[in-house]
């Protein structure tokens, strides 16, 4: 038999009218992925000295760069397609904010993600990790390459109508976590999925990175190729007093001797800089 708190709960239901609730979150998130790449493409980017950065939004990268694009841990001006680990995208649960209202707009939950206990505590919704992922899982030997397209703005909006009294408690909210960094992507009301219908997020930086793991332990080493030894001396040897004279033009005469000559752009006033002469043509 049904107790006095069921029966009033049910009047209560068979009362209510339907209703439509909007849920939103918004702050600092974005898009994150994980995926793993071979020893060949190290060593490939290490020798050619291939920025990420310049490869990640630029689909003519290859072309421009002299690459192999076959040889690259993405194809150029595709960095998000390298997530065979993990590919999220949300809002940051230390830098984000819940809030919901009912169909007047009025407010009836606002709290910062942060702030959010969960864990059935009265007056807040639940927390629910859907997926983990760190490069410390991964082996010795293996390269996982780390890339992030860092935002700010709306990340979630959704709208839902309920035919029974909201209840916060039946809200969960799902994140990801990935490589100790918590992304809330999506929201269950009473275990089902809210559509989200997206939101307007501006993009503030990226950063895009291969590590690899030196040990079984998780220990890493990061993706920083070194400035390329084009093999010219430390300093040349100064061009001789002629050669420095203002009648000295490049186009028309060339240096006899190997090495760094001082320069001045005249389309560009009194600019100066140097250029280093190999004996064939400048560089």
């Amino acid at each position: 038999m049904a107790t006095q708190q069921e029966k009033e709960l049910l009047i209560q239901t068979l009362k209510f009218t339907p209703r439509t609730y909007k849920i939103s979150m918004w702050g600092y998130g974005g898009e994150k992925v994980m995926g793993t790449t071979t020893q060949e493409v190290w060593d490939y980017c290490m020798e050619h000295q291939v920025d990420l950065s310049d490869i990640a939004w630029n689909s003519d990268a290859a072309e421009e760069m002299d690459l192999d694009p076959d040889m690259l841990p993405f194809p150029p001006g595709s960095w998000y397609e390298c997530d065979d680990m993990t590919h999220t995208n949300g809002v940051s649960r230390d830098a984000g904010t819940l809030q919901i209202e009912d169909e007047n707009g009025n407010t009836v939950f606002e709290k910062s993600l942060d702030s959010i206990v969960g864990g059935g505590c009265d007056g807040e919704p639940d927390w629910s990790c859907t997926d983990e992922c760190f490069i410390g899982s991964r082996k010795k030997g293996e390269i996982v390459f780390v890339g992030s397209s860092n935002e700010k703005g709306t990340f979630y909006e959704s709208d839902f109508e309920l035919t029974a009294p909201f209840d916060i408690t039946k809200l969960t909210l799902c994140y990801e976590e990935v490589d100790g960094e918590e992304i809330v992507s999506g929201v269950q009301y009473d275990g089902e999925d809210l559509d989200n219908w997206g939101g307007s997020t501006d993009g503030k930086s990226s950063d895009f990175n291969m590590v690899r793991l030196i040990d079984d332990e998780g220990n890493w080493e990061r993706y920083e190729p070194e400035e390329k030894d084009w093999g010219h001396p430390e300093y040349g040897t100064s061009p001789s007093t002629w050669e420095q004279s203002e009648t000295f033009k490049f186009k028309k005469v060339k240096p006899t001797i190997p090495g760094y000559y001082n320069a001045v752009w005249k389309n560009f006033g009194t600019t100066t800089g140097s250029l280093y002469w190999d004996g064939t043509e400048f560089d």
